[in-house]
């Protein structure tokens, strides 16, 4: 995963089509050739005309409003619909077509991108035919799917430079398994039930996670470690162990933290640093949120 404050040119350019300055956008690394992208499209205004064109590309992006949303949309030149449409409602863009609209009251979305790249790459990977585009049969029906990974990006996208390669990934596999079913122009069988990881596989990618709690690990970097496709051993993963990658990585970094607490005299931002957390601040939410109390008040409590 990597923040687009590093490659700002794209982020600068959705923000100047939708007349934003710089929307919070984060990249998912789980395709080589294309990145899936997440970026959250939010004003306290109406947009007061139409949004920019849209540079054709075989692509997709879905947007996910928050909030109750009036708009109007032109597909190639073409008015398409006028809407009004509730949270949740799922607006899916084939981006060859210069999808354009304007939005008549203050906007908070999600936008989804996908690459046609990276859903032939994905589905090669997950042993799957390849799907011919995505379609939808109406724009703005409900999604509860995408509505609930809309939702759990939000922090995420607005606190990109905090180390979630793991989280990030997770979302953006669940999210290219739900739109191949949900919105591939094909059929495409269920996924297998993946087996577990064997005891090798976990070991080391265990002893993997254990070494780089530091870093910032993607799923890729431990799918490798077991010789497996990203996709399956994210589901391999969670059947061993009943958890996420990411949930597993946030544990042993809280463990960690633990031990330094009470052992040392370390100061809060050092344990942090030692520990992969970007700063003290993300260190104290993620700690007081799994032991209910923050780090200088478990230390004290503790020790």
């Amino acid at each position: 995963m990597q923040s687009l404050a590093g490659g700002s040119y794209e982020s600068a350019v959705i923000g100047d089509r939708f007349k934003i300055d710089l929307p919070p956008t984060i990249l998912a690394r789980t395709a080589s050739v294309a990145p899936i992208g997440f970026t959250r499209l939010a004003s306290p205004r109406a947009m007061h005309g139409p949004a920019k064109n849209v540079p054709s590309e075989h692509a997709f992006s879905f947007h996910v409003p928050l909030l109750p949303v009036a708009v109007d949309l032109w597909i190639d030149g073409r008015h398409h619909l006028t809407k009004s449409v509730d949270p949740g409602a799922t607006f899916l863009f084939d981006l060859r077509s210069n999808p354009v609209s304007e939005i008549h009251a203050p906007f908070d979305n999600i936008r989804f991108y996908i690459s046609q790249a990276s859903l032939d790459e994905l589905a090669f990977d997950q042993g799957i035919p390849r799907t011919k585009g995505l379609i939808l049969s109406g724009q703005g029906a409900y999604d509860r799917v995408m509505y609930g990974l809309a939702n759990a990006l939000v922090d995420q996208v607005e606190h990109a430079s905090e180390r979630s390669a793991l989280f990030i990934d997770h979302i953006a596999l669940a999210f290219y398994a739900h739109v191949i079913k949900a919105y591939g122009n094909g059929t495409v069988p269920d996924a297998p039930i993946a087996g577990g990881l064997s005891p090798w596989q976990l070991r080391r990618v265990l002893d993997f996670i254990t070494a780089h709690l530091d870093g910032d690990p993607t799923i890729a970097e431990l799918a490798r470690e077991c010789a497996l496709s990203p996709g399956y051993f994210a589901r391999a993963f969670r059947r061993t162990t009943g958890i996420t990658p990411h949930q597993w990585l946030v544990r042993k970094r809280v463990e960690r933290a633990k031990a330094l607490l009470l052992r040392g005299r370390s100061g809060l931002a050092e344990i942090a640093a030692t520990c992969g957390f970007v700063d003290q601040s993300h260190f104290t939410r993620v700690f007081t949120k799994l032991e209910g109390d923050s780090p200088g008040r478990w230390r004290q409590i503790h020790r």
